[in-house]
């Protein structure tokens, strides 16, 4: 069983939001609650400091008073915080009558979630720093549906490959890598059918790889065994992915930002690939659930402290992700944003590929050819 010690040594050493699930996941409940205690979060089952009138539901580690400077000013106190694991996991609790006033999925869920009529549209005049909020961010679908703001986008990152810089030898940075068979046995892959769906997709040219069509399917299929082919292993958690890069086992595994900043605190020679192909990019935030029956008021001061510059400069330090408001990089230290792989907000935001959300039917198609690679088919 994990202990309050071991959490707060997680937090010491920057503990990612990842981290941090699996932490809780140790307790046996995915709805603890972390109140504050001098800056710092401590593991308890009550929380004197949480505001009774506004409840959040979201990932564990989201929960610092950092995220939300001015509300915690304003109020000393933060939300009543309640955590989930995984956006399947929150769906299906919010759809069975969990209650809460804002929730923090991603925009690959968003739709899903408005048609079941768990979240209704937001009122962007009443959140501070809008305006400040990358372009690009606020017209893709899971932001904005049928004309309709249903999220406040808020953190977003990047899906690529992690590679050693003295252990692989390329002249044009691909996804293809992971088909490179002078690596076969030496590369990883997240075990994720949304992940391998993307990359077999990109590398066969597939227009939109979580769309594609029965004829594109059967391309990625063959490129997905292809890739296959080339690993040592699939990883549900990716710190599996950086011991076997920092011990030279692997030369290259699918990865996060966060895999990238570890790695080089360690003194690693490793880059986070930018792909020909566009980097892979997922974009989380902020929605209003429809039942919520907190104040109002309070909810949309909560999204205006997430929304902002400060927000998003302690999100970008401790989590090495990406903020909705393009202020707070003016905030870090440049050296920082460029090593975190960040230094081109822009261009990621406008060229990247951006996680979508598949149909139901599709999603079955490929998850049974996914599981058909792994099992040799």
């Amino acid at each position: 069983m994990p202990t309050r010690d071991d959490l707060a040594e997680l937090l010491r050493n920057g503990a990612s939001r990842r981290d941090l699930n699996r932490f809780l996941a140790g307790f046996g409940a995915g709805l603890v609650t972390l109140p504050l205690v001098g800056g710092q979060a401590s593991a308890q089952f009550d929380n004197p400091t949480a505001d009774p009138d506004l409840a959040i539901f979201t990932w564990a580690g989201y929960e610092l008073e950092g995220f939300m400077p001015q509300y915690y000013a304003e109020h000393e106190m933060i939300p009543t915080f309640t955590f989930f694991a995984e956006e399947e996991e929150a769906f299906q609790k919010l759809r069975n009558g969990y209650l809460a006033d804002g929730a923090h999925p991603c925009t690959a869920s968003t739709g899903r979630w408005r048609d079941a009529g768990l979240i209704e549209p937001l009122d962007t005049s009443r959140i501070a720093h809008w305006d400040d909020i990358f372009p690009a961010l606020k017209t893709i679908r899971g932001i904005a549906l049928d004309g309709e703001t249903f999220m406040m986008p808020w953190d977003w990152g990047n899906s690529s490959i992690l590679y050693r810089t003295d252990l692989v030898d390329i002249e044009e940075e691909s996804f293809s890598l992971l088909m490179d068979e002078r690596y076969a046995g030496r590369m990883a892959m997240y075990d994720s059918v949304d992940a391998m769906t993307a990359a077999s997709g990109l590398i066969a040219g597939v227009a939109n790889p979580f769309d594609p069509s029965d004829d594109e399917m059967a391309e990625m299929y063959q490129v997905m065994r292809r890739i296959h082919a080339n690993m040592l292993y699939y990883w549900g958690d990716q710190t599996f992915a950086e011991q076997g890069i920092a011990s030279g086992e692997l030369v290259a595994s699918w990865a996060w930002n966060d895999a990238a900043r570890n790695l080089k605190r360690q003194g690693l020679p490793v880059r986070f690939m930018n792909p020909k192909e566009g980097i892979l990019t997922w974009v989380c935030g902020v929605v209003k659930l429809a039942e919520g029956t907190g104040s109002e008021d309070r909810f949309y001061e909560f999204l205006s402290s997430m929304a902002s510059p400060e927000s998003g400069a302690y999100l970008i330090e401790k989590y090495a992700y990406g903020h909705a408001n393009r202020k707070s990089f003016d905030l870090v230290d440049p050296e920082l944003i460029d090593a975190l792989g960040l230094g081109e907000a822009e261009s990621f935001l406008t060229d990247g590929v951006f996680y979508e959300e598949i149909a139901p039917d599709k999603r079955e198609k490929l998850i049974g050819m996914f599981d058909d690679v792994k099992s040799g088919m």
